[in-house]
């Protein structure tokens, strides 16, 4: 058995809380994260047939995309289909974590993961919603206590470059400084010149996590009063957001595109647009409701993939000479879930985790 909280804090590296737009409720919806686990169902929604799909399995936790809890409950009624969920669930013990608007634009997300289905190259965000700063930090470490302050940074694995984590380079020099009254140094006499063999350890940290790290070095840093450096870099922008585009590897027909995505998406019918476009290289994905960024996608691809699109936003879509499919809400986000499964298993062997075979698509055709 794991603790929830241990889980919980490795699906935060996977999706950062921070991520999420304001409006959105993410995160341990129902449970404690000191509760013990040991079999996890991931799913996109929670229904009932979920809830019982996780009873059945002796579930002690449901991942979910989207949150069951979402504008705030006034009164749990037994009697209403909400409120039974939420009784069987908290008399079954089952905890519910969410990760919402944070796994669509974390790079690596729902939205990259669609793009790697449909083979898009290189994807870019079709939408900056988060802009981060990064910084680079110099910290100067008495060379006795080098290997502890540079391992602290290390173990934070939130210093990186691309796709290396645990960054750092480090410089040999002399550091020079007299303790004066009042001082409790390390090594030195007050009033008295000291000179001492240093290191500098430089690393660089996004806005998000620069305290943090600078928070771990304080804690093994010997000195009273650490010197450390922190300058803001302006050729190192994060920049996070909702959707991706790019280009396919290979021009291909419009009805092959079409037979690509109902067979990744394993869905018997699309909806989309009038359109004149008859070859398809650049394409924008955004997973779920992608209705609000028909006029940026129109700008970079032949076609926009996404969902939910009303007749209005169609009609906008033909004016701009943009195709747009609708392959449905829950075809466009479900692919996501068996991410998490995986996920979750390499990191925790001993852990029993699943993903819901419950079919939660809720628009049919006849």
């Amino acid at each position: 058995m794991y603790l929830l909280n241990d889980i919980i804090k490795e699906l935060e590296k996977v999706a950062p809380p921070r991520l999420a737009e304001s409006w959105d409720n993410i995160g341990l919806i129902i449970g404690s994260r000191q509760q013990k686990v040991s079999r996890i169902l991931c799913a996109l929604d929670i229904n009932e047939e979920v809830v019982e799909e996780a009873k059945h399995h002796k579930a002690d936790c449901i991942i979910t995309h989207h949150p069951l809890i979402f504008k705030p409950l006034s009164k749990i009624d037994y009697d209403t289909p909400k409120g039974k969920i939420i009784k069987q669930l908290i008399t079954h013990n089952i905890s519910v974590y969410t990760m919402h608007t944070n796994y669509d634009v974390v790079k690596g997300g729902i939205n990259d993961i669609l793009c790697d289905k449909l083979g898009i190259k290189e994807p870019e965000v079709l939408h900056i919603s988060k802009e981060e700063q990064f910084y680079k930090a110099a910290v100067y470490v008495p060379e006795k206590s080098y290997e502890n302050v540079r391992n602290a940074i290390i173990n934070e694995d939130i210093c990186d470059i691309g796709n290396y984590k645990g960054c750092t380079f480090t410089a040999e020099g002399e550091g020079t400084f007299i303790p004066m009254t009042g001082s409790n140094p390390y090594i030195g006499t007050h009033g008295k010149l000291e000179k001492a063999a240093e290191r500098k350890i430089e690393f660089i940290a996004s806005s998000a996590n620069i305290n943090k790290i600078l928070g771990a070095v304080k804690k093994v840093h010997p000195y009273e009063e650490p010197a450390i450096d922190v300058l803001a870099l302006n050729n190192m922008q994060s920049y996070d957001g909702i959707g991706r585009y790019g280009q396919l590897a290979c021009e291909v027909t419009m009805e092959q595109f079409i037979v690509t995505l109902k067979e990744v998406f394993n869905i018997p019918y699309l909806r989309m647009t009038d359109s004149e476009v008859a070859w398809v290289k650049h394409v924008a994905v955004c997973s779920g409701s992608g209705a609000g960024y028909i006029k940026r996608a129109s700008e970079i691809a032949d076609v926009y993939v996404t969902s939910d699109i009303k007749f209005h936003e169609a009609q906008e879509a033909k004016d701009l000479g943009l195709c747009v499919i609708d392959i449905g809400h829950y075809a466009s986000e479900n692919l996501s879930v068996e991410y998490i499964v995986s996920k979750l298993s390499g990191l925790f062997k001993d852990l029993w985790v699943s993903s819901s075979k419950v079919n939660g698509e809720a628009i049919h055709i006849k």
